[in-house]
């Protein structure tokens, strides 16, 4: 079957129910999402894998319904022998790629999208080699994509060529950040072997949600990674924790396997969605967490600052909600038995403006309204991130800035330290109190 344009704009993942807001805006009554969640196009992670019942569970983020607020981020999926499923390799170039394949090249702007239908080069930071298709349906009407034969320069890994309107056109990806997508055939036998991410495609059938096509990624499994002798430890919060992970890990080399979330944590309410998700199937051994440090508040705390009434808007989450939503986090995070780390929000140094902008001082602001949530928790460690950069000489010429980020191994290794410190402390609290 062909790979029509109408298939590939459901590749992106769903991440609202709209059939359950439709029906509770007319009025009909159904709201609970646990039966109106569509999950055709949800992406997840595969756990519990049922070969004789042809099933598995998707663990996802979380999706609340705005009736209940009620949510569930595990969903059992089902598959039929008519189910296709397809391995997707992802990495940064073209390299391996060999002969004339079908390719799609999605979200391309509108630069870019004029040059190829003009029969130009044009540039690309995506990329989706399907090797099961044999027919491209060309241009979408918008431009906004092209599925088009595609064959990859020998020489030269960064590009290639394609064919449009029967005219071949080099194609090239753009300087960083590409992700080319390999899809080649797979079975539901492999799903028992190994750790994979999906992206799932079906419909809803008397109850129980079945596949039509699902994609398939591998992914490293911490059991066969990890040093078995060792604690596990996970690390949630946003791009600071990203600034300083490599520095923390270092530090905490030889006592503890250390994890962080995927990306950017964000603000405190993509927290209480995605939790689940990033603790993963913590009750399977090898896949629990000894100590969790957490932290969000620097996406909380945006303003967007009017430069025409020279005026802060509201915050992107009010500290209301900031409260609510670390209490949520902090109920999911109990059920794993993990000893827990809150760490304090790092300053703002300087206020920046604009769209996302920052106000100084509203770290203060947001630590003292967590502390509030933190201190109804006695078993709760703190790790006083702030009062260590505040306090830290290394930091003096970052204070004249306005960025929140640390992009010097000096400054990364001062909070890289700080961490693995609370950490140890969490690992010998945890320890005295199996004892």
């Amino acid at each position: 079957m062909a790979y029509s344009m109408r298939m590939i704009n459901i590749m992106k993942p769903i991440k609202t129910s709209t059939l359950a807001v439709a029906l509770c805006i007319t009025g009909l009554g159904l709201c609970h999402l646990a039966s109106a969640e569509d999950l055709n196009g949800a992406r997840g992670k595969i756990f519990k894998v049922n070969l004789a019942k042809k099933s598995f569970e998707l663990l996802k983020e979380t999706v609340l319904d705005p009736q209940t607020n009620e949510g569930k981020s595990r969903h059992t999926v089902d598959w039929t022998d008519q189910t296709k499923f397809s391995k997707v390799v992802r990495q940064e170039d073209f390299n391996g790629i060999e002969g004339r394949v079908v390719t799609y090249f999605p979200m391309l702007n509108k630069e870019q999208a004029n040059a190829a239908a003009h029969g130009k080069p044009f540039l690309t930071k995506e990329a989706k080699v399907l090797t099961q298709e044999k027919s491209a349906t060309g241009m979408a009407e918008d431009r906004s994509s092209l599925v088009a034969w595609f064959t990859p320069d020998p020489k030269h890994v960064r590009s290639g060529t394609v064919e449009i309107n029967g005219k071949p056109v080099k194609v090239s990806l753009t300087k960083r950040n590409n992700v080319i997508s390999i899809l080649s055939p797979a079975s539901a036998a492999e799903l028992d072997k190994g750790f994979w991410e999906t992206t799932v495609h079906g419909k809803e059938t008397d109850g129980h949600f079945v596949l039509d096509r699902a994609e398939i990624s591998p992914l490293p499994d911490p059991r066969v990674l990890d040093d078995p002798k060792l604690p596990r430890v996970l690390i949630v919060g946003d791009s600071i924790s990203m600034n300083y992970h490599e520095a923390a890990k270092s530090a905490l080399a030889g006592k503890a396997n250390y994890y962080r979330v995927e990306g950017n944590g964000g603000p405190s309410d993509r927290g209480v969605s995605a939790m689940e998700l990033w603790l993963g199937d913590y009750t399977q051994k090898g896949l629990h967490w000894d100590v969790i440090q957490f932290n969000h508040g620097l996406h909380d705390l945006k303003q967007p600052y009017d430069e025409k009434t020279k005026s802060w808007g509201e915050h992107q989450v009010s500290i209301e909600d900031y409260k609510t939503n670390l209490e949520k986090e902090i109920a999911i995070m109990k059920k794993t038995g993990a000893t827990l780390i809150w760490c304090a929000t790092t300053p703002v140094p300087n206020s920046s403006r604009g769209k996302y902008a920052r106000r100084k001082g509203e770290a203060a602001v947001y630590n003292k309204a967590a502390m509030e949530v933190i201190s109804k928790h006695p078993d709760i460690l703190v790790n006083d991130l702030h009062k260590t950069i505040t306090e830290s000489k290394a930091m003096e010429k970052w204070w004249k800035g306005s960025d929140v980020h640390f992009w010097s191994k000096e400054l990364q290794a001062v909070l890289g330290n700080a961490v693995a410190d609370a950490v140890t402390q969490g690992l010998e609290r945890r320890a005295s109190d199996e004892k």
